[in-house]
């Protein structure tokens, strides 16, 4: 998940609000990037967790690093002469959204942090941007701006800028041609996506996501390692039960589909691919043989570095025509 202005617009994540769960773009990306996030945060909305504790200085740099990307790229619009208006807050209150829809049909030029709601979704877009195209507010309508810290736009940055235009589309009567990002190192130029072109996605994504969300009882999760674990706010937990069961994953390189056949074949955990005894008398249904082979040497290596607590390797043999051996003399 891509560092950004989520948590500052005031998407603070599943809530349960007279018996309904509101949610956010937050929620929506998490989602896509894993499962088991979206049951945790669910059991924290229902009262049956507690929402943990997580502070990395790093992340905090990224989000105050944000946070002005935002206001410079605010003071930009403003010296550039178009007319502003800020909505108090950071949560989706009735007030702000109300706010939010007065400077709509007012036909405000640039509206920050507008608050946007429809059903149980809601979020806090960082720019509405007015364009000369007719709606139901009259001649003109909005398209969402977002600010990003990152080089490239990323998949959870687009489907949050579907959402807040699908929200537009509700208050407007009409779904926005456009939706922008702008990154510190354009200039305040935008990047440019077509709202249709990923409208099926987001709607097919935001689906499925409502529809795990309508069992009664959360579906059994596990947390495996996602790329969303390095600024997950349950990366302490889920690194807990990981290493409480010596879960296969421990095991340096290993892949999710060689997990799935090792336990195919009796070894769920790191202790038990190690005790594999080599050659395997399994052929792998995915992957050479050798792959395997090397996974069960590296578990061996780790499992006996944990038992003696001294650090441990094991000098690979040099093969010839393999790897720096192929370098010419």
């Amino acid at each position: 998940m891509e560092i950004g202005s989520a948590a500052a617009m005031g998407d603070a994540g599943m809530q349960l609000v007279a018996g309904e769960l509101r949610l956010s773009a937050s929620d929506l990306v998490g989602h896509l990037s894993c499962h088991h996030l979206s049951v945790l945060d669910r059991a924290v909305a229902e009262g049956q967790l507690a929402k943990p504790t997580y502070w990395d200085p790093q992340l905090e740099v990224l989000r105050e690093r944000g946070a002005v990307h935002e206001r410079n790229f605010v003071q930009h619009l403003i010296d550039s002469g178009l007319e502003t208006t800020q909505i108090d807050g950071v949560d989706i209150s009735d007030a702000a959204v109300a706010a939010t829809l007065r400077s709509m049909a007012a036909g405000t030029e640039v509206i920050v942090q507008g608050a946007l709601r429809h059903g149980r979704w809601g979020g806090r877009a960082d720019i509405l941007r007015r364009v000369e195209k007719p709606s139901n507010l009259g001649a003109w309508s909005y398209e969402v701006l977002d600010t990003k810290l990152a080089r490239e736009t990323k998949a959870g940055t687009v489907l949050q800028l579907c959402l807040y235009s699908d929200l537009l589309e509700r208050a407007q009567g009409l779904a926005p041609d456009h939706m922008h990002v702008v990154a510190p190192w354009s200039d305040f130029v935008p990047q440019t996506f077509r709202f249709a072109d990923y409208a099926a996605y987001y709607r097919q994504a935001k689906r499925r996501f409502e529809q795990s969300l309508e069992q009664e009882d959360a579906p059994a999760t596990y947390p495996d390692p996602t790329a969303h674990c390095d600024i997950c706010r349950w990366y302490d937990a889920c690194d807990h039960k990981r290493r409480e069961d010596d879960h296969p994953s421990l095991i340096a390189s290993v892949t999710k589909v060689q997990i799935n056949e090792f336990a195919q074949h009796g070894a769920a955990t790191m202790a038990g691919i190690a005790a594999l005894a080599l050659p395997l008398p399994w052929r792998p249904e995915r992957g050479s043989v050798g792959s395997y082979h090397r996974v069960r040497e590296q578990a061996r290596v780790q499992v006996e570095a944990r038992e003696t607590g001294e650090r441990k390797f094991e000098m690979l043999e040099i093969e010839p025509g393999f790897g720096l051996a192929r370098l010419p003399e």
